[in-house]
């Protein structure tokens, strides 16, 4: 139950931010941020592949744990790709509703990974030393 209510948290943050977006306002420039954010989302779906892919923080039953591609230096690009899209929309249109929204994602999304984390490490036996070896979120910082 608390994975789902995350994931409810996180898209609704999302659609929030996008609903209260001026598209037609954002320099072009933006929209190059926005491009670097859903490359990376999709190269880390096309990398962990379908049947192993999961909205929820549960790790799927048969899945395997994936090391390569943007998962060789950082373990959640999908998140990383959230941040990088919440980050460009906050610093161009910047207002209050959108500094609380993007706090609740952050938030949310910081829970929900150290929540998918203690999963991942009961599940994947291999996976705490993929974490000595590799940056939760943003390459070679955190």
């Amino acid at each position: 139950m608390k994975g789902k209510i995350l994931v409810v948290v996180q898209f609704g943050c999302l659609f929030l931010l996008a609903a209260f977006t001026k598209w037609h306002l954002l320099p072009w420039w933006t929209f190059l941020l926005l491009g670097i954010s859903g490359f990376l989302a999709f190269w880390a779906m096309f990398v962990m592949k379908v049947g192993n892919f999961n909205v929820v923080p549960y790790p799927v039953e048969e899945g395997k744990l994936i090391t390569k591609g943007p998962y060789k230096v950082i373990r959640h690009p999908m998140y990383t790709s959230i941040f990088i899209f919440a980050a460009a929309i906050l610093w161009v249109q910047f207002d209050y509703i959108k500094l609380t929204i993007s706090i609740i994602l952050v938030i949310g999304l910081v829970i929900k990974m150290l929540f998918e984390e203690k999963l991942l490490c009961g599940h994947h036996p291999g996976y705490k030393a993929y974490m000595q070896q590799t940056k939760r979120v943003i390459p070679f910082v955190w």
